[in-house]
């Protein structure tokens, strides 16, 4: 597969969704840490798969659902993987009176599920009745499977269609109705299961939990919760701090949390990590290949790349990508770290403020908050003298945390700034919320006392903080801030939350607006590809949703547009969307 390829196509598929399904397992690198999670995607039970963007959760899920479709003639359990991506195009749609997403979901449920028997050749034989024929009247199994492709892409268009009723119309109340109900979905799940005998079904979803909607979220944890149970095991990538599960869902009683942030300090840590990426290498380049050579003979720059992505593996192989680009030197290394922060990392969470207006003033005062202040603050505390050669890229604030500033810092470990390293002991004997900073970030503000990069991260210790506590001035200041820019009640000027359908002083309904049009309309050059692919698409697809509405078998008419980069374009495009 790989010798069929361009030598570096493989590092710039920095997505599971880059990759076709025999890829993956062949990619997937799995230390003692990613084993774990595998096994336990594999068990009974509900869990959450947390972690922030492109640490590994999709790849993950799928190298799961790989394993046991490998060993399904003798298990009997069945994997079924559903990705939920572009659902922030159905926000705030309605089907009727119904919740277009709520049946969106139902559809894509039922369509993977169809598809995993197919693929399995547990349907589709000839003269053969088709598990859905009951529900929809469809004897074939490709019929089945066009019925439901179809379904699925007109409740999408309901989202920009200017004759909703007439889409409404072609979906029909029948199917409108039965897909909506999720008993009704309940039932028709185990009743494939007991005519196959199947004895355990796993469901992996991705990508459900993403956008910043709460009416979404809350809808799909829903679903989550009343489809686990008996013979059904259910799992979920989400992220952490910003997932709205809503009042019936409760994280550690309905669901297990499995960790995703694999980066650990010290020495041991390092160590791990390294290897771990080293293997991802590995496993991605030719073993003849020039570039191979190239990058491997070059082991503490290598290194050092693999230490600043901060155990995310999509950041290291952008940041490893831009830094062949440049010579693959230490001088390469640092501009391409600057390049990373400044074009990709930090770009992306002040984009948030046009995916997630309510939250504009969060994004942009936190991220002010944290390079104003904290950062020059972590910098100061590391090049105090000292009787050790700790460094931090740590910083705690207390539990009790104003709402306002811990959305702030939620916001910026969605994006991937900041990383939640749990609770830690604090003054007055309290306990405090302690984030670490991303490491590439820290060096392009040379917070580290010493200039080489290995010596520096290397004498990071997780106990080596930075306290800030609610009574300080500074952080009064940029609270104030946000709450001086902070929406108002139209009829009485009174502060509205983030997420607020009434007035908490005079009742009066807030307004929301869908963001999606504006975000099919921003340029191609907004999205996180890489320039020559830009330039290559946009005079044929100059918005982003050009890129959605087209089909790969369309972008590939472009010259040197072929199998993989038009997955890498499809597919940023489709995140670009859904956050």
């Amino acid at each position: 597969m790989i010798s069929t390829l361009q030598e570096d196509d493989l590092l710039q598929a920095a997505r599971m969704e880059d990759l076709v399904y025999d890829q993956i397992s062949d990619l997937t690198v799995l230390g003692g840490f990613e084993r774990k999670i595998v096994d336990t995607l594999k068990q009974s039970g509900a869990h959450l798969l947390m972690g922030a963007r492109g640490v590994g959760k999709s790849m993950l899920l799928k190298q799961a659902e790989i394993e046991l479709d490998k060993d399904f003639t003798a298990s009997r359990k069945l994997a079924v993987y559903v990705t939920f991506k572009t659902s922030t195009i159905l926000e705030g749609v309605k089907a009727e009176e119904r919740d277009a997403f709520q049946v969106w979901v139902g559809a894509k449920i039922l369509q993977a599920l169809h598809d995993k028997l197919t693929q399995l050749n547990l349907i589709g034989h000839e003269g053969s009745t088709d598990p859905y024929f009951r529900i929809f009247g469809i004897k074939s199994a490709h019929g089945t499977k066009t019925m439901l492709q179809d379904k699925i892409h007109q409740l999408q268009k309901l989202a920009i269609a200017s004759d909703k009723e007439k889409i409404i119309n072609d979906i029909g109340s029948n199917f409108l109705d039965k897909v909506n109900d999720v008993s009704f979905i309940n039932e028709i799940i185990r009743d494939v299961l007991s005519e196959f005998k199947i004895q355990k079904l796993i469901f992996l979803f991705d990508e459900a939990a993403h956008t910043f909607i709460p009416a979404q979220q809350e809808i799909f944890f829903e679903i989550f919760k009343l489809l686990h149970g008996g013979p059904i095991a259910v799992k979920a990538a989400v992220y952490p701090s910003v997932t709205s599960y809503g009042r019936n869902f409760e994280v550690g009683h309905d669901a297990y949390i499995l960790q995703m942030d694999r980066y650990e300090t010290g020495e041991l840590g390092r160590k791990a990590n390294r290897k771990l990426f080293r293997d991802l290498l590995d496993k991605r380049l030719p073993q003849q290949s020039s570039l191979r050579k190239k990058i491997f003979q070059k082991g503490e720059i290598l290194d050092n790349c693999i230490d600043l992505s901060t155990g995310n593996p999509r950041a290291f192989l952008h940041l490893l990508v831009r830094s062949l680009d440049k010579g693959f030197s230490e001088r390469a290394l640092s501009l391409s770290t600057q390049e990373y922060i400044d074009q990709e990392l930090l770009p992306y969470h002040n984009n948030l403020t046009k995916r997630l207006p309510k939250y504009s003033n969060h994004i942009k005062v936190g991220l002010d908050l944290l390079k104003s202040y904290v950062i020059p603050e972590i910098k100061e505390k590391n090049l105090r003298e000292r009787k050790n050669t700790y460094q931090s890229a740590f910083f705690t604030f207390p539990r009790d945390v104003s709402p306002n500033l811990k959305l702030a810092l939620d916001i910026l470990c969605y994006s991937g700034v900041l990383t939640s390293r749990g609770t830690v002991k604090i003054a007055d004997r309290k306990t405090g919320l302690r984030y670490m900073v991303h490491l590439a970030l820290l060096t392009t503000e040379k917070v580290f006392s010493s200039n080489n990069i290995s010596e520096s991260l290397g004498n990071i210790s997780l106990t080596d903080y930075r306290e800030f506590s609610l009574n300080d001035s500074n952080i009064e200041g940029y609270l104030q801030e946000i709450k001086d820019l902070s929406d108002k009640c139209a009829d009485c000027n009174r502060d509205l939350s983030p997420n607020a359908k009434f007035c908490s002083e005079c009742g009066k309904k807030v307004e929301n607006t869908s963001i999606i049009s504006s975000l099919l309309d921003e340029s191609v050059y907004k999205l996180p590809i890489e320039a020559h692919l830009k330039n290559k698409i946009s005079s044929t697809y100059p918005r982003v949703g050009d890129i959605i509405q087209t089909s790969r078998e369309e972008l590939m008419t472009i010259k040197y547009i072929k199998e993989v980069r038009s997955r890498i374009i499809k597919n940023a495009a489709d995140e670009f969307v859904s956050g």
